[in-house]
């Protein structure tokens, strides 16, 4: 007779259940030797973890200090995260305390006092917060000052890892690390990867008075109208222009000129020069200089007699030391800082970011770069630390990663002048020249003047190829003024070989701007000299940022083998990568057969190259294009080719480059990466 099955009680399943889950806790955690708060309040919260660790987290914080906000052994600080306090030792010490930690405080009156902390500095101080993370903090602050355990730890995780993943805290919690003396390291090194490397969700709820400005210019008009007629004097007009939407060097119908106008028309005995320098002056950082030398190219009948010369040398400020190059001067770092920013923070988010309108993206990180660059001191000097020592290295890792990315992205001129001009503000001051030279009479300056002035306008024009030469209609940007007017307005006062050279640069630059004057200088690549073939370059690779149409053209002369060959396989180093870069940027954006096509057009040419250094980059070159059209044949075939021991070389590398930088990666790029690592065959 068979035994009947015994079936286990509850209590007994209960117990079987805990004692699982005790082991997997225990196997989670084995290999940590300590963790931080929060993994010990989510734990409590699951009922995973019981033993006693010790006084509770916030017991030996001061009260006092903590609840007063005013007290004296408070060290002042800028708003942020951070709270600095000097203890009443026999031998004081400096305690530095983050206020959101509080929060997972067992003791009822430290988060209290945590979170009216937080709420007074988000009302009084200035603290900034993303609009999710606020609404996160008035969702859950009546479950933090509960008495209920799962109710306050729940809240506290849920509001910490909200403040902990903004990116406007972090930003405030790094400015706050760099001002003290000694500057926080710690502190520093949790806040600045989530400055330079924000996460997408610390972004998506912030909102810019003008998030699209090359489709909202009614929107722009209507801020520019609203700051000159809510202000009370034009110095606040200044400031009021400049926080929302002074980090764009705007086109003249949206510029801080346009303000300045706005506000005489109505105020005609006020003293603009006075008072657009006196905002200026009271700044931080090179932009507002640029904004007040804006107004006045703009607007010169507003410069007071015997003050020309003065504006001359707020000019050269902007535009001549945008172009130094001398390792010995500092002078251009703020500006390099800005558009290095910009440029790492347009990788990082277009390769999170895929299928997304590019003018959104990069209006957005414009004004990220520029409050990223207010957290560093505001000198020369700390702009050139700042800029080799944490944005350099951050770029190569996001230049590495947009390239496996490939992201398709919407066109936009802003996203064009970021990847491309060498000075953009520069640029665009120049720029708003246009048709204003004549008052401004640079010819009349001594010089001295007039040589800087004609160096950082050639340096312009040309970090600029191909420049605009006629005035576009309803610009959005200052770049888009006609700076091939400026030029040749210049040119008509230089000497004869300066005057043909600037003639020269802007015929080019006006051939370049037709697809089909683009499309005929690249088949007669070969018969222009090294400058003009870099030129030819550089314009095809600003048509792919900004010429719908010109996929199609480009088409023509790429699918003609003998092209290949003749002018491909015999063009510089410099000048090939210039062209792929172009040529890339059409394949992501056209699709079809530029996808299936060009990744063997390059591994052509890398079959055919004897040059090793050549033949690399050449490699690299079919990979990035293979990542961009999901495909792997054109590897493969290297791979499986004559030099398949050369190309197993490259393989091995670049492999090691991918397994290194793969926690980086986006999800998504993983996936597109996952295919191509398993092609290269290499362990």
């Amino acid at each position: 007779m068979t035994q009947q099955e015994q079936l286990p009680s509850p209590e007994e399943m209960s117990k079987v259940f805990r004692g699982m889950q005790l082991r997997m806790r225990n196997y989670a955690l084995h290999h940590f030797n300590t963790f931080g708060a929060r993994t010990f309040v989510a734990l409590q919260n699951l009922d995973l973890f019981d033993d006693p660790v010790g006084e509770p987290l916030g017991a030996n914080m001061d009260m006092e200090v903590l609840r007063d906000p005013g007290h004296p052994r408070r060290v002042p600080l800028s708003p942020g995260p951070l709270l600095i306090y000097i203890t009443q030792d026999e031998k004081p010490k400096r305690m530095v305390v983050e206020i959101p930690a509080l929060l997972f405080s067992e003791l009822h009156e430290v988060r209290k006092a945590a979170l009216e902390e937080l709420e007074h500095r988000l009302a009084a101080e200035g603290l900034e917060v993303t609009p999710t993370t606020r609404g996160t903090l008035g969702k859950t602050r009546q479950q933090l000052v509960s008495g209920a355990p799962h109710e306050w730890r729940t809240a506290a995780i849920e509001l910490t890892d909200a403040l902990g993943d903004d990116v406007l805290v972090a930003l405030q919690g790094a400015r706050q690390s760099l001002e003290c003396e000694p500057v926080i390291q710690e502190s520093l090194n949790t806040y600045v990867p989530r400055v330079i490397h924000p996460t997408v969700s610390s972004l998506d709820s912030i909102i810019l008075a003008a998030r699209n400005p090359e489709i909202e210019h009614p929107q722009l008009t209507e801020i520019v109208a609203g700051v000159a007629a809510k202000a009370t004097s034009l110095r606040e007009a200044c400031a009021r222009y400049y926080g929302r939407l002074g980090f764009l060097p705007l086109a003249p119908k949206y510029s801080l000129a346009e303000v300045a106008v706005r506000w005489l028309a109505t105020k005609k005995d006020t003293d603009a020069w006075d008072e657009v320098w006196a905002w200026a002056s009271a700044e931080r950082g090179p932009i507002p200089r640029y904004h007040a030398c804006s107004v006045f190219v703009q607007h010169p009948e507003l410069v007071p007699a015997g003050k020309l010369p003065d504006l001359w040398r707020e000019i050269l400020a902007v535009v001549h030391t945008s172009t130094k190059k001398d390792g010995e001067d500092f002078d251009h770092e703020p500006w390099d800082l800005r558009r290095d920013l910009a440029r790492h923070f347009s990788f990082h988010l277009e390769a999170s970011l895929p299928d997304r309108d590019g003018a959104s993206i990069a209006c957005f990180f414009w004004w990220f770069a520029e409050r990223v660059a207010a957290l560093f001191p505001n000198d020369p000097k700390a702009a050139h630390f700042y800029r080799e020592n944490w944005i350099k290295p951050a770029t190569d890792r996001s230049i590495h990663i947009w390239l496996a990315a490939s992201p398709h992205i919407g066109r936009s001129y802003l996203r064009y002048v970021t990847a491309t001009i060498s000075s953009p503000w520069a640029t665009a001051l120049l720029a708003l020249m246009a048709g204003k030279l004549e008052q401004l009479a640079p010819w009349d300056l001594p010089a001295e003047t007039q040589f800087l002035f004609h160096e950082a306008l050639v340096f312009c024009l040309v970090g600029a190829l191909p420049v605009v030469a006629e005035q576009v209609p309803d610009p959005t940007y200052a770049q888009e003024c006609p700076l091939g007017q400026v030029a040749l307005e210049w040119a008509a006062h230089q000497s004869e070989d300066q005057r043909k050279a600037l003639e020269q640069l802007v015929a080019l630059s006006r051939t370049l701007n037709s697809a089909e004057g683009l499309c005929d200088a690249l088949r007669k690549l070969t018969e222009r000299s090294l400058p003009d073939q870099v030129a030819v370059a550089l314009a095809l690779k600003a048509k792919a940022y900004t010429g719908p149409s010109v996929a199609a053209a480009v088409w023509d002369v790429l699918s003609d083998t003998e092209w290949r060959q003749r002018v491909l396989g015999g063009v510089e180093d410099r000048v090939l990568g210039l062209l792929i870069e172009g040529f890339s940027l059409l394949q992501v954006d056209a699709q079809e057969k530029w996808f299936s096509h060009l990744p063997h057009f390059v591994a052509d040419l890398c079959e055919k190259t004897e040059d090793k250094k050549r033949c690399h980059q050449l490699f690299l070159y079919t990979i990035h294009t293979s990542l961009a059209s999901d495909t792997v044949s054109a590897v493969r075939r290297l791979l499986n080719g004559d030099k398949k021991a050369l190309m197993a070389e490259f393989a091995a590398d670049y492999r090691a480059r991918v397994e290194a930088m793969w926690p980086f990666y986006p999800a998504w790029v993983q996936g597109r990466l996952r295919a191509l690592i398993a092609s290269l065959r290499v362990i």
